[in-house]
């Protein structure tokens, strides 16, 4: 397992050599299944290996932003943890429960998704809430992006 510096470097390479923060147009450029079905109302996504073929699979009901941010986090999955089965992404996921590979994931979707934006400390909810993200993570801000005042 690699750190959060690890996940934050490998997403800003992958946005350097795509020349893009979009994670739907980078999982096509490496292989990756994105794909869309209904999963309730707390899974937001996960992802998986199937004939050694990664996928991600997002949930029908998430808004645009909110299925941007999820396919930014399981393409972290799909990048960092090669082989590993992963949890859901679930809106009632707590902190407490964030493993390793999920810490490193989620630190691998905000510098994609967040990485080339100043956000002040006083939107991070707003903006959180923009995305359909739990507020316990304004935190992976500070880890991506120096705040502005």
């Amino acid at each position: 397992m690699g750190s959060a510096n690890d996940a934050i470097d490998a997403a800003a390479k992958l946005i350097d050599q795509y020349h893009t923060h979009d994670p739907f147009k980078i999982a096509k450029d490496i292989g990756v299944a994105v794909r869309w079905q209904y999963l309730g109302d707390t899974i937001m996504g996960y992802s998986l290996h199937s004939h050694r073929i990664p996928n991600i699979v997002l949930n029908k009901q998430n808004s645009d932003l909110t299925n941007i941010a999820v396919c930014g986090h399981e393409l972290g999955h799909c990048v960092l943890h090669k082989g590993f089965n992963t949890n859901f992404f679930s809106r009632i996921g707590a902190e407490p429960m964030v493993g390793d590979t999920e810490y490193q994931a989620n630190c691998f979707m905000f510098e994609l998704i967040f990485g080339d934006k100043k956000v002040s400390p006083m939107n991070y909810n707003a903006v959180l809430d923009h995305y359909d993200l739990p507020h316990w993570m304004w935190q992976y801000f500070a880890l991506v992006a120096p705040a502005q005042p």
